[in-house]
């Protein structure tokens, strides 16, 4: 039985509304541009996931322009910045999805260990969404990239923070990091892809009670075994 869990932040815990790739969508629809939030959030996954060494902010976020670039779209240095302005005063909210406590609640009380894994940048919020939702007290280790110099895909940052427990799996949003990153350091990888973006991907969830419902199916099949070499 899977004795560990770790989960990334972003878009599997938490989320922006309105997500930031809809609202760069829009601006550059109105630059004349047709492409759509999936299709912005696949070229940046592509581009971190050929990054295993951490930026100056500490994660490994593409700039706009090398994600833009990737799709074709080349735009003057005006336009680039004008779009990231844009985008930093664009309203947002952040929120907690409906079954992420439902979840940290069974896992403590089925005796799984919980550990947080989180591209973060040092000027962000991600430990500021930990606190605003009270959510440290469910994991026995936290590590964000900024704090350790280490980003996801690199295997080196689930070593760090999957070493010593038993039987981890990760569970991300962003195939090429979370999955692949999890997979090169030795861990199965969980794909949640919430917002449907990995259509060509079988093996993915869309929620956690999902996970949740798999690992009730491990737990109860490895105690029926048990209970069949005791008899």
């Amino acid at each position: 039985m899977i004795k560990t869990v770790s989960l990334d932040l972003g878009d599997t815990l938490v989320y922006n509304k309105p997500w930031g790739y809809e609202v760069l969508a829009e601006l550059l629809r109105d630059l004349g541009y047709n492409v759509s939030a999936s299709e912005i959030f696949r070229a940046s996954a592509k581009l971190r996931g050929k990054k295993l060494k951490p930026n100056p902010n500490g994660n490994n976020t593409p700039s706009l322009r090398e994600v833009l670039s990737s799709i074709g779209i080349f735009l003057t240095e005006e336009q680039i910045l004008s779009l990231e302005e844009a985008n930093r005063k664009a309203e947002r909210e952040v929120f907690l999805y409906d079954d992420v406590i439902d979840f940290l609640e069974w896992s403590k009380n089925v005796g799984i260990t919980l550990v947080l894994i989180s591209n973060a940048a040092v000027n962000g919020k991600a430990k500021k969404h930990v606190e605003t939702f009270s959510l440290s007290k469910y994991f026995n280790r936290m590590v964000f990239s900024f704090e350790v110099g280490l980003v996801k895909p690199n295997p080196e940052i689930f070593k760090v923070a999957l070493s010593g427990f038993i039987k981890p799996i990760h569970v991300g949003d962003i195939y090429e990091v979370d999955i692949k990153g999890a997979k090169m350091a030795g861990y199965d990888g969980v794909l949640i892809d919430r917002r449907n973006v990995y259509p060509e991907i079988e093996n993915r969830i869309k929620t956690l009670k999902q996970l949740m419902e798999i690992l009730e199916k491990e737990k109860e099949e490895g105690e029926l075994k048990q209970q069949d070499l005791m008899d």
